[in-house]
């Protein structure tokens, strides 16, 4: 069978429920010879109640109809379910459905036959609760107007004395949290993958303080049903469809939309398709299966019902729980031609960005990656993980970056790549020209972020980089976000950011992480009030324990990060309040942002640039421009006071960021001196003035 050709257009894969009654299961499977249906009691999932084989139709495609009169019952509602299927070798492997919409609670373990069951459920059902409506980028004035807050479910809340702490029931639950939420100013929340993944038991929910049933969610199991782990309820099949939707819920009606992490390269082991029908779903080379991610078997995204499954996978989740967005890992091992289809398929209101790391193990050509810009695929609002910004903005790992005071070139020239969102065809001798830096033909294509869940987060990279104070490395901080918020392109923020998150590895927790030595230390740590004497930050915490990854809310009483959260929020109000720290296009880029001082003898060290306020006007709902026609934004990262002159500095410009405060409102009380020709910027400091119109 050619895999390449084959295509199943039908829409019932899975569960669908007939007009008589009756229960209808259909799965793709070529390359076996036979499917047995498994059906398995709704009051225990490990009781076999009624086997029967099914039907093979056309095209490969397997059915089953199961009627009262053979299994004994009316209504199959919440029944679980499962295939023995028999390969052409004569071997017989239990499968999970591919298209299962929820499963029953799982464990894993050891034994070769513990692949999951499927439930048999409705999304109709009044116990599958209110069904969301996607608001997708409405709520933005164009999407580079969006500012997404990565969370993890379980993070949010399970550091906080709540019921059902972890969970998207605490989640919805968490009014405060909420709260801060849209106070912040956030326009999405982005969850860490909340599909069903594999290696967690789904009923331990306790708080972990030394490791063990921890996981990010990078470790597929079933593409259509919620993470059991994350629910409050994980027995009834309904629990985490009902949950899940009271959580989307929620957070649409606070003005919040809601984007998922979704793995599609790969999933946690190859049984979870080669059970069910050997060499259709991953990619091969030869006789063997690609693990070029190195999580897992890769997908062959190529293979028309693989990309069929993927595409059915989004559509369903914008369908049912109302989605608004899909960030994709490890995207590289996607194909272009999919991540084409997908947005054809999602239509033009979704957001969709995702990892585009030069790694893949498809022909280059094929592979959707960052600085590949010929064979990238522009024009379809897509945007990338922009490293670029990060690593010179902040420094790669363990270097410093322009933010700590280092200015080795190109690291300035890099940055201001990251100042006009990496578009490719903007003209400047003090911009980068390297084709990984200026990869973008428009700003929609640069997600823009200092830190994200792999890697180390803001406040310990400064903490493990820079030799000061406290309240000195706050200031660095806001220095950072400062730049942050002042680039074109979209904006993603670690969630926990604006507190001052911190990822401790404490000695007691090292001998049971998995990955103990991917936490760091450095000559330069300070030690923080609220996490005792500790000496390591953890950059790739994926299963390390709940005192490692929650966030800690008791620093918002912190004035240090009382201090940091009130700058970010401002920040993010001055952005979605002037589309000039946001232009949608590259032609306004181009237009409306200019850079001065570029022959200064700080220019090295300095970037200032000045932004027309009056070349767009798209604003999301409740959000009004500011009374500014111009900006002028200047990023010192000198250790000094420095004097500046150009004859763009103004005595009528009033000043709108500082080293200590952010906002829409003038600032008073500060210590920046502006006058006709001159300016006097503190050390570390970020700077906006506005001329009013």
């Amino acid at each position: 069978m050619d895999l390449r050709k084959f295509l199943y257009k039908g829409d019932d894969l899975g569960v669908t429920f007939k007009e008589d009654g009756t229960t209808k299961i259909k799965v793709w499977a070529p390359n076996i010879k036979n499917i047995l249906l498994n059906l398995y009691s709704k009051h225990d999932s490990q009781r076999l109640i009624f086997s029967k084989n099914m039907t093979k139709l056309e095209d490969d495609v397997w059915s089953i109809i199961l009627k009262e009169r053979e299994t004994g019952y009316l209504n199959l509602d919440k029944f679980f379910y499962d295939f023995k299927v028999k390969h052409m070798d004569g071997t017989e492997k239990y499968a999970l459905d591919p298209y299962a919409k929820s499963m029953a609670s799982f464990v894993p373990n050891e034994d070769i036959n513990n692949i999951g069951r499927g439930a048999i459920v409705s999304l109709d059902s009044e116990e599958a609760g209110i069904k969301p409506r996607s608001i997708g980028m409405s709520n933005l004035g164009s999407s580079t107007d969006m500012v997404a807050y990565e969370i993890h479910i379980r993070d949010f809340t399970i550091g906080i004395d709540i019921k059902d702490a972890g969970t998207f029931k605490a989640f919805y639950e968490y009014d405060e949290g909420i709260e801060h939420l849209k106070k912040l100013g956030i326009t999405h929340v982005q969850f860490l993958p909340i599909q069903n993944y594999f290696t967690v038991d789904e009923g331990n929910k306790g708080y972990n303080e030394l490791g063990s049933s921890y996981n990010w969610g990078y470790d597929p199991h079933n593409y259509f049903t919620p993470e059991g782990w994350l629910a409050a309820d994980e027995e009834n099949p309904y629990g985490r469809i009902k949950e899940l939707r009271n959580l989307v819920n929620k957070l649409h009606e606070n003005g919040i939309g809601v984007i998922m992490d979704v793995v599609y390269n790969h999933t946690y082991n190859w049984d979870i398709f080669e059970n069910l029908t050997p060499g259709s779903y991953y990619r091969m080379f030869g006789e063997s299966i690609s693990g070029g991610t190195g999580a897992g078997p890769t997908l062959e995204s190529r293979n028309p019902m693989v990309r069929k499954l993927i595409i059915d996978s989004l559509k369903f989740f914008i369908d049912e729980y109302g989605i608004d967005g899909f960030r994709f890992d490890l995207m590289g091992f996607m194909d272009i031609d999919t991540m084409i289809e997908i947005r054809k398929a999602v239509g033009d209101n979704i957001i969709l960005q995702g990892e585009a790391w030069n790694f893949t193990d498809l022909p280059i050509n094929e592979a959707p990656v960052k600085g590949h810009i010929a064979n990238y695929p522009h024009n379809i609002d897509l945007a990338v993980f922009n490293d670029s910004t990060r690593d010179s903005y902040l420094g790669k790992i363990h270097e410093k970056g322009f933010i700590q005071g280092n200015y080795d070139f190109p690291i300035t020239d890099v940055c201001r790549a990251g100042i006009i969102g990496n578009i490719i065809d903007y003209y400047n001798k003090s911009v980068s020209i390297d084709l990984y830096h200026r990869f973008a033909y428009s700003p929609n294509e640069t997600l823009q972020y200092l830190s994200i869940h792999d890697g180390f987060t803001l406040w310990d990279k400064i903490n493990l980089s820079y030799d000061g104070t406290m309240i000195e490395r706050a200031r660095l901080v806001k220095f950072s976000l400062g730049m942050l918020f002042t680039s074109q392109g979209k904006v993603i923020l670690q969630g926990g950011t604006e507190i001052g998150l911190t990822k401790p590895l404490g000695a007691i927790h090292q001998p049971k992480d998995p990955e103990a030595d991917r936490a760091h230390t450095s000559e330069f740590i300070n030690f923080d009030d609220d996490i005792g004497n500790i000496t390591h930050y953890h950059e790739n915490s994926y299963s390390s324990s709940d005192f490692v990854n929650q966030i800690r809310w008791t620093r918002k009483d912190n004035s240090l990060f009382k201090g940091i959260n009130n700058y970010c929020g401002g920040l993010i109000k001055l952005r979605r309040c002037a589309n000039a720290f946001r232009y949608s296009t590259s032609e306004n880029i181009k237009k409306g942002l200019k850079f001065i001082l570029v022959d200064d003898f700080n220019a090295y060290r300095v970037i200032a640039y000045t932004l027309d306020n009056t070349i767009e006007y798209n604003y999301g709902a409740g959000i009004e421009r500011i009374p500014y026609n111009k900006f002028l934004v200047v990023h010192n990262a000198s250790f000094e006071t420095l004097n500046l002159k150009d004859n763009e500095f103004l005595a009528k410009m009033e000043v709108l960021v500082d080293s200590e405060k952010a906002g829409i409102i003038p600032i008073k009380d500060t210590d920046i001196v502006v006058k006709d020709g001159s300016l006097k910027i503190t050390a570390n400091t970020t700077v906006v003035l506005g001329i009013r119109g």
